[in-house]
């Protein structure tokens, strides 16, 4: 977890109180949010999947782009700025002394010089007194900061714009949904018309198989199947990378109720957009725990595409090598 750092205090020394289990010696990479005071949109507009900046806004990016130009402990790698916040993923070198007094000095000239811009543009800017960070452990952690950042501009279109679109229907209504069963989703209803595809893949299947497995649920969709799975399993998850990255519309099933308005993460930004991802989340009864809730729903998933006149397909690893199982 993340603590809130002050790089701006009245008076009284600046305490840093985070990651206390990480030696920053070796250097870290810190994914940063600061915004504006109560959040004014004062830094531009969002217009899809680009921010048109306001000459403030402008001022702030062309302050980042200078800090992170300086020779120093901080080197800056990406950024956007937002109408009302900024988001920004720096390195603090190995050996630097104090790594968070640095990152919190970053931000504190950002802060400064682009209120000293603003007002020369006649703008009154003012941040928060704080700002959020997280460190990126993994390679992993950084690809999804990094696509983080790319789709933020997006992720605000459809937040602000599509209200339509990420608003949560409930109860859902389809010929293949349940009529006893209280259904949630977010996304494009539309996908659940065609003909589904259910792929539940088990964890048993060896990292040398999956990729044969992931072949025959793209091949479902090339065929006109939409796929729907919890893409939980490493081979469900890799099912769903190479849907989307071949352009093909998924269904997922969530474990957890979906919130009134979603708030979309990752790449979903852009399927939303595109209008290929619907998120279903099936809603338990008041005090039935997560397990519960969550018990049997590959069977309902199943049950779901067999009434679309579609497959379900369960693989799972045997004595005798991947076993396909249809139904």
């Amino acid at each position: 977890m993340t603590r809130p750092g002050s790089c701006e205090r009245a008076k009284g020394p600046v305490r840093y109180e985070r990651f206390h289990d990480y030696d920053y010696s070796r250097g870290a990479v810190l994914f940063v949010t600061f915004a504006l005071e109560e959040r004014l949109p004062l830094l531009g507009r969002v217009a899809g999947d680009k921010v048109v900046l306001s000459p403030t806004g402008q001022a702030v990016a062309e302050t980042i782009a200078r800090e992170g130009r300086r020779e120093g402990d901080v080197r800056l790698y990406q950024f956007v700025v937002m109408p009302d916040h900024v988001h920004v993923r720096l390195y603090v070198r190995p050996g630097a002394r104090s790594a968070l007094k640095a990152v919190g000095q970053f931000v504190a000239n950002v802060k400064r010089w682009s209120k000293y811009r603003a007002a020369q543009v006649g703008a009154a800017l003012i941040w928060q007194a704080s700002f959020y960070d997280r460190l990126c452990v993994s390679r992993e952690i950084i690809a999804r900061v990094d696509k983080y950042i790319d789709n933020n501009p997006l992720k605000w279109s459809l937040m602000h714009g599509d209200k339509a679109l990420m608003r949560v229907d409930e109860p859902l209504s389809a010929s293949c949904l349940p009529l006893d069963e209280w259904w949630s989703g977010v996304g494009e209803k539309g996908l659940l018309a065609g003909r589904l595809a259910a792929f539940r893949l088990s964890r048993s299947i060896p990292p040398g198989e999956i990729p044969a497995v992931v072949a025959r649920g793209v091949a479902a969709a090339n065929k006109g199947f939409t796929v729907i799975s919890t893409f939980i399993s490493p081979a469900e998850r890799a099912l769903f990378e190479a849907l989307v990255a071949g352009g093909a519309a998924a269904i997922r099933v969530v474990p957890d109720e979906l919130a009134a308005v979603y708030r979309p993460k990752g790449d979903e930004p852009r399927l939303f957009a595109a209008r290929r991802l619907l998120l279903l989340s099936r809603v338990a009864e008041p005090g039935t725990g997560r397990s519960a809730a969550w018990h049997g729903i590959n069977d309902a998933i199943a049950e779901m595409a067999l009434k679309t006149g579609g497959a379900a397909v369960y693989v799972v690893k045997g004595p005798r090598g991947v076993a396909w199982r249809f139904r």
